[in-house]
């Protein structure tokens, strides 16, 4: 479904209110509570905060990948914009869809580099191999588009 009313033109990502909680015993405890941000296109977002204030799960959550460890996650909405300029809500996105978003459209490097990065090839060559398995591309052209 189409949302391009609530993003502006130079909008990226907008989060709405996002909450995250995990279930210990029988209670669900909050990690995140009501954030709400937004990235323009060209900016860069700084998320910091000290170990544990939530950082990391909130970029689990927008790749939708905290449900399958058994996170609860919850917003208003949390709008992306694709390469191909469509807005979508990621929430509404069956399990399948947001497959095909996840490295095309959006991507994470874990925190561990050392095993989400491999040190014997360049970043660059890493970052092109996504980029031409996800757009098509012929690996040069994927590799400009990753420098």
């Amino acid at each position: 479904m189409p949302h391009r009313e609530e993003l502006d033109n130079c909008e990226v990502l907008a989060v709405h209110q996002l909450n995250i909680a995990f279930q210990e015993e029988w209670q669900f405890i909050p990690a995140v509570q009501n954030l709400s941000f937004s990235l323009r296109r060209g900016e860069t977002l700084a998320i910091v905060g000290e170990s544990g204030s939530g950082k990391s799960v909130t970029a689990l959550a927008l790749m939708r990948l905290l449900e399958q460890t058994g996170g609860q996650v919850t917003s208003e909405r949390m709008l992306l914009r694709r390469r191909n300029r469509q807005v979508i809500d990621l929430n509404e996105l069956s399990a399948s869809r947001m497959q095909g978003v996840r490295g095309a459209d959006i991507a994470m490097i874990f925190q561990e580099p050392m095993t989400s990065l491999n040190p014997v090839f360049p970043v660059g060559e890493q970052i092109a191999e996504s980029i031409r398995l996800h757009q098509g591309l012929s690996g040069d052209e994927a590799l400009r588009e990753a420098r």
